[in-house]
């Protein structure tokens, strides 16, 4: 029997964070309380960074600060006639700031106040005072300018930065929208998918493919690939701007290299329930984070759901021949996906109210491709604008015209989402039916009652 400690020390810590969040939620919010908020004034903004374009595609969106207000997020319209505000001027107005309504079931107003952020403004008529000091570009802004030296440009070119670097901003709404309606908004999103890419290729280059498997026997040279490995993912973290969702996956990335260290190979759920009491304990509000949730949420799905399964497969005498080979990798996706899933899909019909029907259609076009297009994004950042950079760039801009095709295509088949609107009682009817289904499997068909019961509960609820 094995014994998962640190997923009880989770259920602690957990627990303890709701009850602050219901008997002192003042301990947790950052402190964010505006005697102005939602009544007319004059305020002055200095205006930082300009931050994704919103889905609407008619306003620019930016973090702004005032004095006696703190942080809040800027919306100016979009409007080739007036100069854009950069970092450091500031933008005197009219106006009020709001608290953010509730999206469906997603309370965006508290979202904001656990970012520390007070809340949104818009404006409409301003007045722009140029500052005298202006920012550098971020690391990232400068490696996006590698990537297009290396010769991509428009859609491909944004969906590249959104892959390898984390960077956004020059992603077109529709674009996103129909990354969302496919199924493959986690593709945008530098997370568990592209560092678990990264950290494939990482291993394949430092063992030669396998080759140098000897080294794990070596206690000297196990310590040295597995210091490389952390220091590159690190590094990748710190280039991709430190992302809640990359540094979650490289936090557990560390742990398993710790483990591997000191020979001591801990079971692969224990390791996501360490990672994510240290992230609680760094950052406690990250519990109500909706990445946060759904990241750890596939995760341990695909641990628990896919790993099992898929170990069956490789069990198969057919796998050897090449024919098999490709089977496998097909079933292995298939598997993946359905246990990724599972594991959010209650939280997605809570939080947004759709689901995305052609998923695993699009999992087998876009993980490929994905898999593909980080390491070679990855080479033209590092090459640039020379010879073999705008060769490779080639390349790279094939990869994402394809994948911003597919994705195109798949959002325009019919029925590609559904709007699907649940309560929270039914979210636990959900995963206590995908629980109960894989205790069915494993221990006892008994188990199966109380899988139709929470079904049929769940069929009962939505109807009302």
């Amino acid at each position: 029997m094995k014994s998962y400690p640190m997923i009880a020390v989770l259920a602690i810590v957990i627990a303890v964070l709701l009850l602050l969040d219901k008997y002192r939620p003042d301990v947790l919010l950052y402190q964010t309380e505006c005697e102005t908020i939602d009544s007319m004034r004059v305020y002055a903004f200095a205006v930082g960074k300009e931050k994704a374009k919103v889905t609407s595609g008619k306003t620019d969106r930016y973090e702004a600060e005032a004095l006696g207000v703190g942080k809040v997020l800027l919306y100016i319209l979009r409007d080739s006639t007036r100069t854009r505000p950069q970092t450091g001027d500031t933008l005197i107005t009219r106006t009020r700031i709001r608290r953010g309504g509730h999206i469906r079931r997603f309370d965006y107003g508290l979202y904001l106040r656990r970012q520390g952020i007070t809340g949104t403004v818009y404006a409409g008529e301003y007045v722009l005072k140029t500052g005298n000091k202006r920012d550098e570009p971020s690391l990232q802004e400068r490696l996006y300018k590698r990537l297009e030296a290396s010769g991509l440009r428009g859609d491909e070119l944004a969906t590249t930065g959104a892959l390898t670097l984390g960077y956004k901003e020059d992603l077109d709404p529709l674009l996103r929208r129909r990354f969302q309606a496919s199924g493959a908004a986690h593709v945008l999103a530098v997370s568990g998918l592209h560092t678990g890419i990264l950290y494939g290729l990482l291993i394949a280059i430092l063992t030669l493919g396998g080759r140098l498997k000897p080294m794990h026997e070596d206690r000297t040279g196990r310590w040295l690939l597995s210091c490389v490995l952390i220091a590159a993912m690190w590094g990748y973290a710190w280039l991709t701007g430190m992302t809640p969702s990359v540094v979650r996956c490289v936090v557990m990335v560390t742990m398993v290299e710790i483990g591997k260290m000191i020979y001591r190979h801990s079971p692969t759920l224990n390791t996501i329930a360490a990672a994510a009491v240290l992230i609680l304990i760094v950052r406690p509000m990250d519990l109500w984070s909706v990445s946060f949730q759904l990241s750890f949420a596939a995760t341990a799905a695909i641990v628990i759901v896919a790993r099992d399964a898929e170990f069956k497969l490789h069990r198969l005498e057919w796998e050897n021949s090449l024919p098999g080979k490709m089977l496998s990798w097909i079933a292995g996706t298939i598997l993946i996906s359905i246990a990724a899933q599972l594991g959010t899909i209650p939280i997605t019909m809570y939080l947004f109210g759709q689901v995305s029907n052609y998923f695993l259609l699009t999992n087998l076009i876009v993980l490929p491709l994905a898999s593909l297009l980080v390491p070679c994004g990855l080479a033209s950042v590092a090459l640039g604008g020379s010879g073999l950079g705008q060769l490779i760039g080639y390349l790279t801009s094939g990869l994402a015209w394809m994948m911003n095709h597919a994705v195109g295509w798949i959002e325009r088949l019919p029925g590609s989402s559904s709007a699907v609107v649940i309560s929270l009682p039914m979210v636990g009817l959900l995963y206590g039916a995908i629980v109960m289904g894989w205790l069915t499997i494993h221990k006892s068909l008994w188990w199966l009652t109380g899988v139709i019961a929470a079904i049929i509960t769940f069929c009962i609820l939505y109807t009302l």
